[in-house]
Formats: structure tokens, sequence, C-alpha cells
């Protein structure tokens, strides 16, 4: 039962990590490249802003 839940929490803070290092990454490219992807800079903005859990 523990393993299970050392498990959940695991996987859960490499979501959040894998969500933050994503969202970081977008914040730093610029116009060009979001264009190329079907982004632009408003789009990336609304999505750093979000909490860490969502």
């Amino acid at each position: 039962m523990l393993t299970q839940r050392f498990l959940h929490l695991s996987r859960w803070l490499r979501s959040r990590q894998q969500r933050h290092r994503t969202r970081y990454d977008l914040r730093h490219l610029d116009d060009h490249l979001l264009a190329d992807i079907g982004l632009d800079r408003a789009t990336v903005e609304r999505e750093v802003r979000k909490p860490f859990w969502r």
C-alpha cells in the first residue's frame, strides 16, 4: 500500500515537472517557431500562466 502511494506520488511529480518544462520551453520559442507549430504568442502566454496542477 505504501509502495503504491509512493508510485502515485512519483508519477504525479513527474507529470508536473514535464508540464513545467514544456511551458518553459514554449515561453522561450520565438514567434517564427511558434507559427511553425500553429501557436501564437497570446496562446502561449495563457498556457504558461496556468497553475502547475492544470
